[in-house]
């Protein structure tokens, strides 16, 4: 069942441009020029020091539910768009309305906007919450949609399991259990290593050299080998923490989950924090969309 969470509108407001004076890297302490995108010093991305502020996506002194519903369609079409395909997004369309899924988005948004309305009435909500609450629910939803109504037209399998996560806190995710859910190995024919006793040795030293270096006591999921000769040189592996890879005549990567600062899909790989990552069609997807939710879990605390 698709869980609760989220609503819209636009209404004009100045933007706000702020600029710091200075700024350090949040990894290394290193003094970095205003507007550096990474750390000269360690290659941590960085945190822009100017920010501009957009205009609020929801106003809770008009029509509420309209605006929930309005902004469904418009990130409707940024999905299809981005996860699958822009000459699909007729078929997609015709399939919401083919199976009845706007009466499931219309008994959403009254739900939605009757859940803004009470936390607002008791001063517990705030633009920001509410629009973190808008743009989970409306997450949710397309994943329901896509995942149970679309499956025939998605290019990538995506596994159902991704749906026992909606409506979740951050702190009641089993990690481990959703990472493997999301990325669904069982489907994929990549060389996977999640028992590290019976791992071998060498592959293990190999993976540790090239990529994979995790803090103290961080414990590891999995380690997967992308190399051509199954050295385990290049790949990538997830713990608790962070992502870390290596890619073909690539530097090795690493980037923390409370730092995933750009998450952007290309046609053949995606970038983490603007770094380069791709393992293959299927699995760049569901990782997209594994880290997207890890970020806004993350962010939603």
């Amino acid at each position: 069942m698709v869980n609760d969470e989220h609503p819209t509108s636009y209404y004009s407001t100045p933007k706000i441009t702020i600029f710091a004076l200075m700024k350090k890297c949040h990894v290394c302490r290193t003094t970095l020029p205003d507007n550096a995108r990474f750390c000269f010093n360690c290659g941590a991305a960085q945190r822009m020091a100017q920010t501009t502020t957009a205009p609020p996506r929801l106003n809770l002194r008009d029509n509420v539910e309209q605006q929930i519903e309005t902004q469904f369609f418009l990130v409707f079409r940024e999905r299809i768009e981005t996860e699958h395909s822009a000459a699909l997004l007729e078929r997609y369309s015709n399939r919401l309305y083919q199976s009845n899924f706007q009466e499931v988005i219309n008994r959403r948004a009254e739900q939605l906007a009757a859940q803004l309305h009470v936390l607002d009435q008791a001063e517990e909500l705030g633009q920001r919450r509410a629009e973190r609450i808008l743009e989970n629910a409306i997450e949710d939803l397309l994943d329901y949609f896509i995942i149970r109504h679309c499956a025939d037209l998605n290019a990538v399998l995506l596994p159902e399991a991704i749906l026992s996560y909606q409506g979740l806190p951050w702190e009641d995710v089993n990690l481990f259990q959703m990472v493997m859910h999301y990325l669904d190995f069982a489907h994929e024919q990549e060389t996977l290593y999640t028992n590290f006793l019976e791992m071998p040795v060498e592959k293990l030293r190999n993976a540790s050299q090239a990529f994979l270096y995790p803090e103290p006591q961080e414990r590891i999921f999995f380690i997967c080998d992308q190399s051509i000769l199954g050295s385990v040189r290049e790949g990538f592996a997830m713990t608790e923490r962070a992502i870390y890879w290596k890619a073909h005549l690539e530097k090795p990567r690493q980037v923390a989950y409370d730092n995933l600062l750009t998450l952007e899909r290309k046609k053949d790989w995606i970038t983490i924090n603007e770094h380069f990552f791709s393992v293959n069609q299927a699995l760049n997807l569901k990782m997209f969309k594994l880290l997207k939710k890890i970020k806004r879990l993350i962010s939603y605390e």
